[in-house]
């Protein structure tokens, strides 16, 4: 019995190279979407000035663009690496 894991599945055979790519630049994007997040709860918040929910959800959203941004431009190697791993058949048993 030939048992293969989900990430298996997006081998470059499967998906083809242009989708293989979008799927490692989402994912990039959303690991350094996930840093910006974690940045952003280390910082000391302030009570005299409150924030609104509009002005949060701002954040939160310049924060994922600028985590594509920064995949698209001048990450582009990292995206590589996981492309790279992903179109491998290691994970396969």
């Amino acid at each position: 019995m030939n048992v293969s894991s989900p990430i298996s599945l997006l081998n470059s055979q499967n998906l083809g190279k242009n989708k293989l790519r979008a799927a490692a630049t989402q994912f990039v994007s959303i690991l350094l979407s996930q840093m910006f997040d974690k940045m952003e709860e280390s910082v000391v918040k302030s009570s005299v000035i409150p924030q609104t929910s509009g002005e949060r959800w701002y954040r939160e959203w310049l924060m994922d663009a600028y985590s594509q941004e920064a995949t698209s431009d001048q990450l582009n190697s990292l995206v590589n690496m996981v492309v790279s791993q992903l179109s491998q058949n290691q994970y396969q048993k």
